[in-house]
């Protein structure tokens, strides 16, 4: 039986609106009756997070940043984290300032960038926010600032045009000190080396003494690969990355159409019910 239900959140578990339906909240709730462990695993830094931990009512870990935070949002509560070296922050920075690409430091308590699309849009979607839910934003234009006064858990490249994305995941490549992923179209994530959602997901399991045959795994893109290949049951999005489909053990519906529900109605209350029953008629 599961005892750990680990969700990516963009095209996942949030529908193309960025909402969590309410099929889905209440498949989570079910699963969190069940006694089942219901962590969030993203690239998203907490300070991306704040507002879906409140709605969802989470208060177990989660894994932002693609793993290099594993950490409570609302709590000094600290299980992992690990952040990307200097040298490589400054040839990171210093390739996107020669290039033009968009970059974002995540940091574990704010969101450092220049102006771009990105932070605009990061911004935009505050106004909606409580205070409680705000990130932490520090917008400045010295990128000289940005390089040598923080120490990113994630770095986030953006490039629109898919030719000019292909060089810089080209060049990324030749950068040994990060892990890379992209985590959706015209996006790469940069982390510590080492550090992915797969590595979170099997700290949590020893954390929580749970075996991986125990954890179950929702994810679309290629930045969740790694827990969707660690899980005792990958599954992928019908929205996914054909990779990550192939990966996966089962293909559930999209991210528009309750895919999440779907698969824990499937393969969870299913066999929950299957397990009841089955305890009546030996009692009868």
């Amino acid at each position: 039986m599961y005892k750990l239900a680990v969700f990516d959140m963009d095209g996942t578990l949030l529908n193309s609106n960025g909402e969590i339906s309410q099929e889905n909240l209440k498949a989570l709730d079910y699963l969190k009756e069940k006694g089942i462990r219901v962590i969030i695993a993203t690239g998203r830094p907490g300070e991306l997070l704040k507002k879906y931990t409140d709605d969802l009512k989470i208060d177990e870990f989660v894994v932002t940043c693609n793993g290099s935070v594993i950490a409570n949002p609302f709590k000094d509560d600290v299980l992992h984290e690990n952040t990307i070296d200097k040298e490589s922050v400054v040839k990171v920075v210093d390739m996107c300032e020669e290039y033009n690409y968009g970059y974002l430091l995540y940091t574990k308590d704010a969101i450092v960038s220049r102006d771009n699309s990105r932070l605009r849009l990061y911004k935009k979607m505050g106004r909606a926010y409580i205070k409680r839910h705000l990130a932490n934003i520090v917008e400045t234009e010295d990128s000289d600032f940005i390089k040598h006064n923080f120490a990113p858990n994630k770095i986030l490249l953006t490039e629109s045009d898919p030719l000019r994305y292909n060089e810089m995941v080209e060049k990324v490549s030749q950068l040994k000190t990060v892990e890379s992923a992209q985590s959706f179209r015209g996006a790469l994530d940069l982390s510590p080396i080492g550090d992915t959602k797969g590595s979170a997901v099997a700290k949590l399991c020893i954390h929580y003494g749970i075996l991986k045959e125990e954890v179950i795994a929702f994810g679309d893109n290629h930045n969740d690969l790694s827990m969707i290949e660690y899980a005792g049951m990958g599954v992928a999005m019908g929205n996914a990355e054909e990779v990550v489909k192939q990966a996966a053990n089962f293909v559930t519906l999209s991210n528009n159409d309750n895919g999440i529900a779907h698969a824990i109605y499937k393969f969870i209350k299913w066999k929950i019910n299957r397990i009841t029953l089955f305890i009546k008629l030996i009692n009868i």
